[in-house]
């Protein structure tokens, strides 16, 4: 049974103007520069320190939007679209909690409102325990009725098959409900084999199709189900928190409940507004743990506090974002610091690309000493209307070696 099934529609913010300001979303502290990582070369010496990952000199503020403070009610929106009001507050029913009262899951959202506290602990979708497959019960085939170890489709063991794995064969068509949610799903999907999932939020002012039409002909599009779920306020097309956290969890249910994913593998990325808004998510325990992201590559996103939990991550951010006013870096330190890194870092290698007559270096390193991988990105990719704000030409790629290598 499902346990949420209506079309989904997520509140969002305020976000005015054509610049973005640290704090798209309206829920958190807004972002500041901080240090970079002492970078050591491939025989060990070190490298020069800066402001970010490949040692440049700290970045001055571009913009002239001032810092917002924490509890500001200012919000700002992305380079696209116009300037709306508060969007309306989510209509779709909140997931019946369940269990343990659980920290509060909320936080101040769009223009300050007050968050939604004590709204007690989620109660978790169960993996099922007896993945499909074409053994017999007690079989050794590992992806047979009974096996113990089964496999996705990548052949690799450990996996968690969702309540909607065997409920229906074949390959489902891809879904778009327009201003709602995309979900699109590989050639090798059968509805019995549990695949990895990749949910994408669009950036303030952008389509719901965003992260399709920029993972489309890449290996997230043949190896993922991909879900592009879109926040309700429709004319600003932005994220607030407490709006739109219930949809998402929606979202993730109804995917886990009708279709066969892989619970050990659910992936996020976010563009600017949605960047945050995946930031936001793990700053709050409850929900974080609900969604259990195997990993996370938010794009241009803001710093909101305390990461809630460990998790690997890759960081992207143009070293030269101007709509930020910054490059990242002290959102880098709060995954640095809830992941139990160094201050060291070592190149990650990302295959550089052309954006337009740019010759694009990804600026990639992996953070040492961490309990889970800590990738930051500083990228020169000067895309958005020339703010480095948007999601580099090198993305897609890096965000598949780096998912597929968890």
């Amino acid at each position: 049974m499902r346990l949420l099934h209506t079309p989904i529609h997520f509140s969002i913010a305020v976000l005015a103007g054509f610049a973005c300001s640290p704090d798209e979303t309206g829920s958190g502290t807004a972002a500041q520069t901080g240090t970079g990582p002492a970078l050591t070369t491939s025989d060990g010496t070190a490298a020069p320190s800066g402001s970010g990952p490949t040692a440049s000199a700290s970045q001055t503020p571009t913009d002239s939007t001032p810092t917002v403070p924490p509890t500001s009610t200012t919000t700002m929106r992305e380079p696209v679209g116009s300037a709306t009001a508060d969007g309306p507050t989510s209509t779709r029913p909140s997931p019946t909690p369940s269990g343990s009262t659980g920290a509060p899951s909320g936080g101040t959202g769009s223009g300050g409102a007050g968050g939604v506290s004590g709204m007690g602990g989620r109660a978790p979708v169960v993996p099922d325990p007896s993945p499909r497959g074409d053994g017999g019960a007690g079989g050794t085939d590992p992806t047979g009725e009974g096996g113990n170890n089964p496999i996705g489709p990548d052949g690799s063991g450990d996996v968690a098959p969702s309540p909607g794995c065997g409920q229906a064969s074949g390959r489902p068509q891809d879904e778009t409900v327009p201003k709602d949610h995309i979900y699109t799903f590989p050639d090798g999907y059968d509805g019995s084999t549990p695949f990895p999932l990749l949910i994408g939020l669009h950036g303030c002012g952008n389509q719901q199709d965003e992260w399709l039409q920029l993972t489309n002909g890449s290996p997230l599009e043949a190896e993922f189900v991909r879900a592009f779920p879109n926040s309700a306020n429709t004319q600003s097309q932005c994220w607030s928190y407490n709006a739109d956290i219930d949809g998402i969890i929606a979202t993730y249910d109804e995917l886990m409940e009708t279709y066969c994913i892989d619970m050990n593998r659910v992936f996020a990325t976010g563009h600017s507004s949605g960047a945050q808004m995946v930031v936001q998510i793990l700053t709050h325990e409850d929900d974080a743990k609900y969604l259990n992201f195997k990993g996370v590559a938010p794009v241009a996103a803001s710093d909101y506090g305390a990461i809630a939990v460990e998790v690997p991550v890759m960081y992207i951010q143009g070293k030269m974002d101007t709509e930020r006013g910054e490059d990242g870096a002290s959102t880098v330190a709060r995954f640095r610091s809830a992941n139990g890194c160094d201050m060291n870092a070592t190149t990650y290698d990302v295959m550089g690309c052309q954006s337009g007559g740019t010759s694009v270096d990804p600026g990639c390193v992996e953070y040492d000493g961490c309990n889970v991988p800590t990738v930051w990105c500083s990228h020169n990719d000067p895309f958005y209307n020339g703010t480095s704000h948007g999601v580099p030409c090198f993305a897609a790629d890096a965000m598949h070696q780096f998912f597929t290598s968890l």
